[in-house]
């Protein structure tokens, strides 16, 4: 006999939204979520050390149940204009989290790191660090992004996603590599904060509302979608993604602040660090003290993870860019499902995101009552 119906092995976003839908869905499941870590601990930090103001998305997006969950929670708490940025009324950081903090309620957490997961002869068993392996009829994968990405020849600098960032005081000369939006965020965070900073980025800064063309949050771009082969999906995603672009409020604020004089920028390709420089692939040398990158997450899982050693156990088949073929229902194998961004290839641009969540979870919650998949 199984331990659980469902184990959800992460507790941030994508979890957590999926053990809600789940549980919602079929109040009677057996379901815990396996994670070292309080709720949401891993996004709390990424977003606090880049000084992450106001998420992307749309206030639609977000982690309740109801698709006016949190312009109702933002209503009944007293949250003024200042947390609707925009036409979209993105959500401040600070509402997200309450909000987050309030819809997803306590879930049965099993405080542990999963290390493995593996088929047993009609259920998955679950490992983790604690020494005991869980069976469970189900699982799910929403482990998250991987580790952050660092180019080549920048293996030793630090990242604004490592675990233990730190801005630390002013002083030193200090690069920031990245032109997303966390390169921004970090490049204007560490200039507020008294640092003399240079912003290095492969491109000039672009505006974009979105990190994905907003078509794909409906029917009318996901339909053609799921309609074309798999084989063909990989080029898509690469077409409607937009990497490197800044939303609105962002790209005003690091535009005025290069305009003010307050941070530098050059555009370049950084090879290489010493101890007082980066080399740039044109052979320009910048002053380097300190160099951070903010160069967001491989596609690939991080080797000894648990979604690496899955995929490589059931040799599950991925795109090359970190997307697994999964079927209708996210299933890797029958029972197992994997949510996130390596759901890409079922679930659209967007799978990585807060709109990805709430599709993965609803998506979930009709496996849990037996209704059939979506397409």
């Amino acid at each position: 006999m199984t331990d659980y119906d469902w184990l959800i092995i992460g507790g941030g976003p994508h979890g957590r939204f999926a053990a809600r839908a789940i549980a919602h869905a079929a109040p009677d499941s057996r379901l815990a979520v396996i994670d070292p870590a309080p709720a949401l601990a891993a996004w709390r930090r990424r977003a606090a050390a880049c000084d992450m103001r106001y998420l992307r998305s749309s206030n639609a997006h977000h982690l309740g149940a109801r698709a006016d969950s949190l312009r109702r929670f933002s209503d009944a708490h007293g949250y003024d204009a200042r947390h609707a940025l925009g036409y979209y009324r993105r959500p401040s950081r600070a509402l997200f989290e309450a909000h987050a903090e309030a819809t997803l309620g306590r879930l049965p957490q099993i405080t542990a790191r999963a290390l493995d997961v593996a088929p047993g002869d009609t259920d998955w068993q679950v490992a983790t660090d604690d020494g005991a392996r869980r069976r469970a009829a189900r699982v799910v994968l929403a482990t998250g992004p991987g580790r952050p990405y660092r180019p080549p020849g920048l293996d030793d600098a630090e990242h604004v996603f490592d675990p233990d960032f730190d801005l630390g005081e002013p002083g030193a000369a200090t690069v920031v590599i990245g032109g997303g939006i966390t390169g921004a965020q970090l490049a204007l965070r560490a200039m507020r904060a008294g640092h003399r900073v240079c912003w290095l980025t492969r491109a000039p800064p672009r505006a974009s509302d979105f990190d994905a063309e907003p078509c794909y949050a409906g029917p009318r771009c996901m339909t053609p979608f799921v309609a074309t082969p798999t084989a063909e999906r990989t080029a898509l995603l690469a077409e409607a993604r937009r990497p490197g672009t800044l939303p609105p409020d962002v790209h005003a604020d690091i535009t005025a602040a290069l305009a003010a004089g307050s941070l530098t920028w050059r555009r370049g390709t950084a090879v290489a660090r010493d101890d007082d420089a980066v080399l740039l692939a044109d052979g320009r040398r910048l002053a380097a003290e300190r160099v951070i990158l903010a160069t967001g997450f491989a596609s690939a899982p991080t080797p000894d993870s648990v979604l690496a050693r899955v995929v490589q156990r059931l040799a599950l088949v991925d795109d090359g860019a970190g997307h697994l073929a999964l079927d209708s229902m996210l299933q890797a194998a029958p029972g197992l499902h994997v949510i996130g961004r390596p759901a890409s290839l079922v679930l659209g641009p967007m799978a990585g995101n807060i709109k990805g969540a709430r599709t993965a979870g609803q998506r979930l919650a009709r496996v849990a009552t037996g209704a059939p998949a979506a397409a």
